[in-house]
């Protein structure tokens, strides 16, 4: 594994976080969904420029697992491929692949649930004017195509490390599946947050990745942020500026682990905007509010229902 002292250090951070959000870390009591939907209503009304911050638990009920939640997939022992290690390694850019034809047509075949509706209505509303959203799944611009920035990139897309060209992915899957002579897929594979199954490569010399056809011979990846790589400055920066022209920051089914999101978190509290939560169990807010680094918050410890139920009541 070829991991740098950046990414290590990075790697160790992110454990010692996550042991502490998972083991427990004390934070508001659960609330009643319906309560929640009241007070994230009144948290909402005479604003319009809310910046709404979502993450994997999202899109949960749209049957792709989250990371950190109850059942999520770290509990199981999951580790995602890190940037590192699929652009440095041949084993684990054919076994990444392997892996997501075997989970990626369950991710592709998704369906926005009604936490993805209510966040296009509060847009449509002219409620919320930019939605920020760590998931790679593209649910919710299938709900509103229009002010939303994914963060960590596109699931559906492919990048050429070679000449950077673009190309839809479900079209890199069959040349996969032909040049290895996979007709078809069958089993019971675990779908995980990534787009992939819970699957082993048992032959990876027999597997056979395809180059860019655009310039012969660049490796694609998915059009998405791993691990250990950062994500693109001007997607940061078009976040941030939004921030800034912001009324509040709402943050929905995320624990802010990881510090690509946490960062606007931050940058609410340096401009002194509302901050509400609406997340079941313990985040990283949570924690900077005990320390006293964040101290704008409403922590709302409820099931994302809590959207749609406060729809009615703005």
């Amino acid at each position: 594994m070829r991991l740098g002292g950046l990414l290590l250090r990075r790697v160790a951070t992110m454990r010692a976080l996550e042991a502490e959000l998972l083991g427990g870390l004390p934070s508001s009591p659960t609330m009643g969904t319906a309560v929640a939907g009241e007070v994230l209503a009144s948290w909402l009304r005479g604003k319009q420029r809310v910046v709404v911050l979502t993450g994997a638990g999202v899109s949960t009920a749209s049957g792709i697992p989250d990371y950190r939640g109850e059942h999520g997939a770290y509990r199981k022992g999951h580790r995602p491929t890190t940037h590192d290690e699929f652009v440095h390694d041949e084993y684990f850019r054919k076994r990444y692949w392997y892996r997501a034809l075997r989970g990626y047509d369950a991710f592709a075949s998704s369906r926005p649930n009604a936490a993805h509706a209510a966040v296009a209505e509060l847009q449509r509303r002219g409620i919320a004017s930019l939605v920020i959203t760590q998931n790679v799944d593209g649910l919710h611009e299938k709900m509103y195509d229009r002010d939303v920035v994914a963060l960590h990139g596109r699931g559906d897309r492919c990048v050429c490390l070679g000449c950077d060209a673009t190309s839809e992915r479900a079209a890199y899957h069959d040349e996969l599946k032909v040049v290895n002579g996979l007709t078809t897929l069958v089993g019971d594979d675990v779908l995980r947050p990534d787009g992939d199954a819970d699957v082993e490569l048992e032959e990876p010399d027999d597997f056979f990745l395809p180059s860019c056809q655009r310039c012969g011979d660049g490796v694609l990846k998915p059009d998405v942020v791993f691990f250990g790589d950062n994500v693109p400055k001007h997607r940061v920066d078009t976040c941030l500026d939004h921030l800034a022209q912001a009324d509040g920051l709402l943050c929905c089914g995320s624990s802010l682990a990881v510090y690509s999101a946490f960062r606007f978190v931050l940058a609410a509290q340096r401009h002194d905007l509302p901050i509400c939560v609406l997340n079941k169990g313990p985040t990283r807010a949570d924690l900077k509010a005990k320390e006293g680094v964040v101290t704008n918050l409403l922590k709302l410890d409820a099931d994302l229902q809590a959207l749609s139920l406060a729809l009615p009541l703005l």
